[in-house]
């Protein structure tokens, strides 16, 4: 009899860990899908910033009247540098709010992941 109460508490044991290790495999993916939004995002960033350096180079006077083409939705519209410059800021300032609020996100995810670790004892293995 014992034989038989041994191997539902060891089959119970095996539930819990598989419980376990699929918590601990959504809190993985959940933190490298937030860690590539903002990798992105960082790199959008860092595009903007290098066109907006090479427009805001050229002097005012010269701006006046030349044209420039932004990506817009997949098509290429005509605005003036001055237009564009304005558009670039705006761009930026809205990346740069959503790349700070999915770095909180990811800081509170990794925070909560920490937590849960060490309230259900939950200890890494590497091989």
């Amino acid at each position: 009899m014992s034989t038989v109460a041994d191997a539902e508490k060891q089959q119970a044991q095996d539930q819990k860990s598989q419980k376990l290790q699929q918590q601990y495999n959504q809190y993985q993916q959940l933190l490298t899908e937030l860690q590539s939004q903002v990798s992105a995002l960082a790199s959008q960033i860092q595009e903007h910033v290098i066109v907006d350096k090479s427009l805001t180079s050229i002097p005012p006077e010269k701006r006046e009247g030349r044209k420039c083409f932004k990506m817009i939705g997949g098509v290429l519209v005509e605005k003036t540098i001055d237009e564009v410059i304005k558009i670039l800021d705006h761009d930026m300032k809205a990346l740069t709010e959503n790349k700070k609020s999915l770095e909180d996100e990811f800081t509170k995810k990794k925070k909560e992941m920490e937590t849960w670790m060490s309230s259900n004892n939950v200890k890494i293995i590497r091989n």
